[in-house]
């Protein structure tokens, strides 16, 4: 991704007051006003710039006319200028009454396609692909030739891939009959084949609620696959809203009881760790009356999925849309409401589910905001407001600039899910936080790399100011080991990104890194200038990344059948270009025998994974074990036993172990690991010199029983253990 950052032109800017960050650019969208329901912002035409889709048609409780829906295109890359020329009718074309509009690559060819959520059983919902490098930005209309040929009366729609195959699925709102009352309908669940034709789940059916307004997929139960949350207008009994539990196959359970019933002007509630816990809060319009408020999910908390309401915020507006945006880029999601009142509204997250009121955060419009969207727009890094106006007023679309900070907070990796051995199709899952959540949209990329890990180390090294050699040429999976000749610390600084690897060189020692990805990497000397680099040749994997839904990423390498094992790199890229980098990871070709399964899960929702790899030849003494999807920076070591017994909770853990069986437990508290940002940490053991009471070789013919353990807070300060692997040494 490349971040452009040119010199905005200011002579299209008002002028705001010290106190706003977010400041409107009058007619910055061409054409006529008309009531607009929903609005996203994509890259239609792969340009570099986000263009702008407003899904139109008139209409609060019955159809009123159909209208073309909007697409603007971003002329800020061509013309490095901010402004947007109305291309819908040459890109789009068709009327029809739309209430949201949601974008995904529906076929896999790379291209954003486009989906429109259309009320009032008028028409079904248009479905427009991209025609791509023939044509890029322009969309043919082909909803019945792909599947979706019954009109629905939908509010909102959003892609998902429910079923872990790597192809995004579509679930619907559908109020039924009436948009607002009646007896209310089902949402609808579509399942794509892989070609972007889709077909209707007939299992997918729950009890009818009234007045659908939203939908949005979330990995809720942190168990690594897609659940569906359904907002309604409406009071719906005791369970006034949707939770639908999914297996990862497809299928679905009602959950909607652990949600506390809210007001009945609910249009719509946002998911996301509002509180820092790792679990996904929710924060709604009108959670009571009018007044704006969080729901608490107690998950982390109690190992259990359930939510508390939180007292509302007292604001007495009839308002439409929410959005979780850092704009003060202190870490945490900050809360932008849509409002039908006098202004826009703002709240600064202070921690704890508390929220405070910013009057002056954004310019003070009177409009009838029915949604909104955030972008970086104009390349300098901060993401902009876009507003969709209609119901009332005077319909203008608005555009506020941000004139903060650019966003320099990276994405953050919360939780891996790694498979425990090479597959045919090796997939990984990555559970990735961003600055950004509106309607299941923010902005970030994934890209995954593997190369089978070398058996060989390339040795830099730094004596007198100089690297040697300046330049290394490696293949994919070499591990490169930097060693300080001298006798002061040395500072090693990355200066090839987005692939970061800065690290502190201690005297007479050394630091290791196994490069996967082909490219120079280029470093410098914090102390002397001295420069090098490592050149990475061709010959790696590839994964193919797709965002499953929510914070959930999914990665799919195919191995060519000769590793023994793979490591591996994941790359996050968020949607002004910050980067983060996970590396050190490694998926191991299934040395050893798994057992005392399933280990307990941990604070991440997963049970922390022990992987084998190396040699089973005592001779090679080439033995590594590796602790994966551990919670992030926290210690631990492993363990092992010529016996197994049934598994124990030993005291101040949470997990289990299943050593012992008469056998004396050996602890490498010699290599205690650390698990970083990736949640994983590595030791190779030394098979001639086995720790006490054991204390010495192993031996051919034995068979060693291995976990790993590590500390843990679930929720308060504990310890847990991996699943085992059993080993027989040959």
């Amino acid at each position: 991704m490349i971040l452009l950052r040119p010199a905005l032109l200011v002579a299209v800017l008002a002028t705001p007051a010290l106190s706003q960050q977010f400041v409107d650019l009058p007619g910055i969208f061409p054409g006529a006003s008309r009531w607009s329901e929903g609005v996203e912002m994509v890259d239609v035409d792969h340009d570099g710039d986000l263009d702008v889709i407003f899904a139109e048609g008139d209409g609060f409780s019955s159809a009123g006319t159909k209208r073309p829906n909007r697409l603007y295109i971003n002329q800020w890359v061509e013309t490095g200028s901010l402004s947007f020329t109305d291309e819908s009718a040459a890109r789009l074309g068709g009327s029809s009454n739309a209430k949201g509009v949601t974008t995904a690559d529906v076929n896999g060819d790379g291209w954003v396609d486009i989906l429109f959520a259309n009320a009032f059983n008028t028409d079904p919902p248009f479905l427009y692909i991209n025609q791509g490098a023939s044509a890029p930005g322009f969309f043919t209309l082909e909803s019945a030739a792909r599947g979706l040929t019954t009109a629905y009366s939908s509010a909102g729609a959003q892609f998902g891939d429910v079923d872990d195959d790597g192809d995004l699925d579509l679930v619907l709102c559908d109020s039924g009959v009436s948009f607002l009352g009646g007896s209310g309908a089902s949402p609808v669940l579509y399942k794509n084949d892989g070609s972007g034709h889709f077909t209707l789940d007939a299992a997918f059916v729950f009890p009818p609620k009234k007045a659908h307004m939203d939908v949005q997929f979330e990995d809720i139960d942190l168990d690594w696959d897609l659940d569906c949350l359904v907002f309604c207008r409406a009071n719906n009994g005791a369970q006034d809203h949707y939770l639908l539990l999914g297996d990862g196959t497809g299928a679905f359970s009602d959950a909607s009881n652990l949600i506390p019933s809210t007001s009945g002007n609910v249009y719509e509630a946002e998911v996301g760790d509002l509180d820092g816990d790792m679990d996904h809060d929710l924060f709604f319009v009108s959670l009571s009356s009018f007044d704006e408020g969080a729901m608490r999910n107690e998950m982390v908390e109690t190992g259990m999925l359930n939510y508390i309401a939180e007292p509302p915020i007292n604001s007495g507006t009839d308002d439409n849309e929410i959005a979780l945006f850092d704009w003060d880029n202190d870490g945490d999601y900050d809360v932008i409401v849509g409002s039908l009142g006098p202004n826009e509204r703002a709240y600064r997250n202070n921690g704890g589910l508390s929220f405070k009121y910013n009057a002056n955060r954004i310019q003070k419009i009177a409009d009838s905001t029915l949604d909104l969207a955030l972008g970086d727009v104009d390349g300098d890094g901060a993401y902009d407001l876009v507003t969709a106006q209609g119901e009332s007023g005077g319909f203008t679309n608005r555009l506020y600039r941000n004139t903060g900070a650019p966003d320099d907070v990276p994405p953050v990796v919360v939780a891996l899910d790694l498979p425990s051995a090479l597959q045919p199709a090796t997939i990984l899952h990555a559970r990735v936080r961003d600055q950004v959540r509106d309607d299941g949209v923010d902005y970030v990329t994934g890209a995954g790399f593997a190369a089978e890990p070398s058996a060989t180390t390339q040795v830099i090294t730094f004596q007198g100011g100089v690297f040697s050699p300046a330049a290394l040429s490696v293949l994919p999976g070499q591990r490169v080991e930097w060693r300080n000749l001298d006798a002061t610390s040395e500072t090693v600084t990355s200066i090839s990104p987005p692939y970061d690897y800065d690290f502190t060189l201690p005297p007479g020692g050394s630091v290791e890194r196994t490069f996967v990805a082909g490219g120079i990497y280029s470093y410098q000397s914090t102390a002397s200038g001295a420069t090098g680099s490592v050149v990475v040749g061709a010959g790696w994997l590839n994964a193919k990344s797709t965002r499953l839904g929510g914070e959930v990423h999914r990665l799919e390498f195919t191995p060519t059948g000769t590793e023994a094992s793979l490591a591996v790199e994941l790359l996050f890229v968020d949607g002004v270009g910050n980067t983060t980098l996970v590396d050190g990871l490694l998926i191991a070709g299934g040395l050893g025998t798994s057992f005392c399964e399933p280990a307990a899960a941990n604070s991440t929702g997963s049970p922390g994974q022990l992987l084998a790899s190396g040699s089973d030849q005592v001779a090679d003494n080439d033995f590594t074990l590796t602790a994966t999807s551990l919670p992030q920076n926290q210690f631990g070591y492993f363990v092992a036993s010529q016996g197994q017994t049934a598994p124990v909770t030993p005291p101040g853990s949470q997990g289990n172990l299943c050593l012992g069986g008469g056998s004396p437990i050996l602890r490498f508290t010699a290599q205690v690991g650390n698990s970083g940002a990736a949640g994983t940490f590595s030791a190779t053991l030394d098979l001639a010199n086995f720790p006490p009471p054991y204390g010495g070789a192993v031996l051919p013919g034995q068979t060693w029983s291995f976990e790993g353990w590590y500390r843990d807070h679930n929720p308060t300060a504990t310890s847990n253990f991996t699943q085992g692997v059993a080993v027989l040494f040959l």
